[in-house]
Formats: structure tokens, sequence, C-alpha cells
């Protein structure tokens, strides 16, 4: 089922708050902060550079700021790079404990590897690909196949009532915020078809999400997504071992009724990305896929508009087509796109990389479901002031 459109309502708050809630509210306040302009987004998914750069920074203001980093507003710098050095995860996944449910969500750093990057960009650039077949996507969910479109918009708490803007667009199909509640924050709430993702403590528990999926169920989800991100430290950060112990612990059990996605990964090269899934499989051999969930991402600095578009042609024909062969469990698996972009894009340059790759994707029968990560954020699909879309927002919005 299509649903024609989706909204956030944003509840009135009543004037007498209690000075507990009045202590909740200024907290979440001041981490919002940290992500005005997308600032700690941006030093999240370029995070070896943050992790080197926000030391020096705030020690003296005056350090080159790297190029990945230059997208950021000086004003935001030095608020930012003090909550990435408090939030980012240290190297040992093991005893790491995952962010709490009121703190940043997981949001897709870049791949870990700025050369591995450059060299998939530059190499399948000039590559050709055949042209996709028309036709509805079909997802299978273990025996229990259905239909349904194919484009998703993230969001999170810090998206105040920014999803007016697209109430109207019938290309939404269903959103999803890194977290089980479609609800991610007081006051805010999430109507239309949700894709929840497991996310855990540092035990590897999820206490919410068994019932939590059960109940989404009944009232109509269709798919869930496993890991965010596990290959990434600044994401789910786990080894292979411990991703394939929550995907067989919350995932799947939910063969048959739902659609089960594979743990998102980067598309990062060596021991990240594609490896990663493959070592996950390696200790996975029981697993059931219905989807293989990957994000790409690649840097305007690098790569020109045009070989941005033919990059993420050629990962999911090539890369992603070749994983599937070589793995039984995937061979039937529908891709999910689960996060894409051109990291440091202008609004023009954005608006074409969405205008070359949409129809492209929505033609491709291997392509499940897809999610662009402008999301409902200012600086993103909502333009700077707020008051509207940007025009990569409107592409996404009516294409």
């Amino acid at each position: 089922m299509h649903f024609p459109f989706i909204f956030l309502t944003l509840s009135v708050v009543a004037s007498n708050v209690s000075g507990a809630a009045m202590h909740q509210h200024a907290h979440r306040q001041a981490s919002l902060t940290c992500y005005e302009d997308n600032a700690l987004r941006t030093l999240e998914r370029f995070s070896s550079d943050a992790a080197a750069f926000c030391p020096k920074f705030l020690a003296t203001p005056s350090e080159t700021i790297p190029s990945n980093l230059v997208g950021v507003p000086v004003s935001r710098l030095s608020s930012a790079c003090s909550c990435f050095q408090k939030t980012a995860a240290p190297a040992n996944p093991v005893s790491t404990p995952a962010t709490s449910p009121t703190s940043a969500p997981a949001i897709a750093p870049k791949p870990a590897t700025t050369s591995s990057v450059k060299a998939s960009s530059q190499s399948t650039a000039t590559s050709t690909t055949s042209k996709p077949a028309a036709g509805p996507t079909v997802l299978s969910a273990g025996g229990k196949a259905y239909s349904g479109g194919k484009r998703g918009l993230v969001y999170d708490y810090n998206s105040k009532d920014f999803s007016k803007f697209f109430i109207d667009s019938r290309k939404i199909a269903f959103g999803s915020n890194w977290r089980l509640n479609r609800s991610p924050a007081p006051g805010v709430t999430f109507d239309g078809p949700f894709v929840p993702t497991v996310h855990v403590d540092g035990g590897l528990n999820n206490g919410d999400w068994i019932e939590g999926v059960k109940a989404l169920v009944r009232s109509g989800t269709l798919m869930i997504f496993a890991s965010n991100e596990p290959d990434n430290r600044g994401q789910a950060n786990l080894t292979p071992g411990q991703a394939a112990t929550v995907y067989k612990k919350y995932i799947q059990p939910f063969k048959g009724q739902v659609a089960l996605a594979s743990p998102a990964i980067t598309n990062g090269g060596g021991a990240t990305g594609l490896g990663f899934l493959q070592d996950f499989v390696g200790q996975c051999a029981d697993c059931h896929f219905d989807i293989i969930n990957v994000h790409h991402y690649v840097n305007r600095g690098d790569v020109s508009v045009d070989q941005a578009v033919s990059a993420v042609k050629s990962y999911l024909t090539k890369d992603v087509a070749a994983f599937k062969a070589k793995n039984s469990q995937f061979q039937n698996a529908k891709i999910c796109l689960g996060e894409f972009w051109l990291w440091g894009a202008s609004e023009d340059e954005g608006a074409a990389y969405l205008r070359a790759l949409l129809p492209w994707l929505d033609g491709n029968n291997d392509v499940a479901c897809y999610q662009a990560f402008g999301g409902l954020w200012q600086g993103n699909f909502i333009n700077n002031a707020g008051t509207g879309l940007s025009k990569s927002g409107q592409v996404y919005h009516d294409l």
C-alpha cells in the first residue's frame, strides 16, 4: 500500500511546565545547538577528520579547517566540536554503550577512508550500466511478499514541524528515524508507514524492541532495519559478531511477518562496507534476509555530479550485485539504498544529483527502497530559513 502523504505533528506544550520538565527541555535545546546548520552531522560523517581537528581547534581557534569540514559555519564549529568530543565512540566497540534515546540519532558518516571513496567513485564514473526494468517494487518477507512505494524520508527530534512541506507529496512512501519509536521526542510524532531501526545498549540489549515491533506490525509496518552502520565507529559501532548477535536476537524472530533488512553498511572499503557484511554473514549462517541495506556517500570535492550519479549506479549494479551473487542468503534479496548523498554539493548540484538519480532508482526492480540524506532539517530538504523546501527538497517532493 502506498500512502499519499506523511506528516509530523508538533503538539502544543502547556504553559505550566514542571521544573524537571523545564530542565529536560533546556538540556534538549542545548544539545540541538550542536546540530544547527547540520554542524555536528558533518563532523559525525567525517569522523576521522573531526577526531583529529576538534581538539586542536578547541585549543586554537585559528587551526586550519580540513577540506571536508569547510561547509560547517565557523560560528557553529566550537559547539559542534565540543559535542562531537563528548559523543564520539571510542575505538573498542565491545565495551562501548550505545547512545541513549534522548541523545543525537545515529547519522550516517562518510565511509572510513576518503581514499577508498575516491577510488570507487573515479573507477566507476566512466562505467556503463544497463537500463533498469520498470515495474512495482515487490519485497519478499520470508514468504510474505508485499509491494509499496520506494521513497523514504528521514527525520529526527530536530525536524520540528517541517514535514508540513511534504504533506501533499504523493512520492513519500515511508519514514524512518534510526530508532524504534516513530515519535523521536516528546511532542513530535510521525503518521504514515514507519520503518524502525534496532538500537542496542552496551550489552547488546533493547528491552523495548520485540514488543514495540509487534505493535508496529499490527499497525501496518512492513519492514524493519537492523543495526545502522555497525562498521562505523560513530554509529552502531559493532563487530561483525556483535552485529550477528543483534540480528539473531531482534531481527530474525520477525521472519515471515515483515521484510528483514540486513545491517546497513557504509560504502567504505577493506574491513568496512561490504567487507564487514561478508564477515557478518559468516557469523549469521542461518539468518534470513529480504533486504540488503547499503549506504552511499561521496564528496563533491572528489567527483562531479555526473560521476557521483554513476558511482551510485555502479555500486548497486556491480559491487552489491556481486556480493549478492556470492552469498546465497542474499540472492533473492532486494536492495535498499538506506542513505545516500553527494556531500558538499551546492543547492543546484544537490537538485541535479537527485534529478539524475531518482528516476533510475524508481525504475530499477532490484531496488526496493531508498532514502536520500536530505531529510527534514534546515540546510537539507528544508531551506536555511526554515520557511519551505530547498531546491533538492522540492525535487524529492515532486519528481
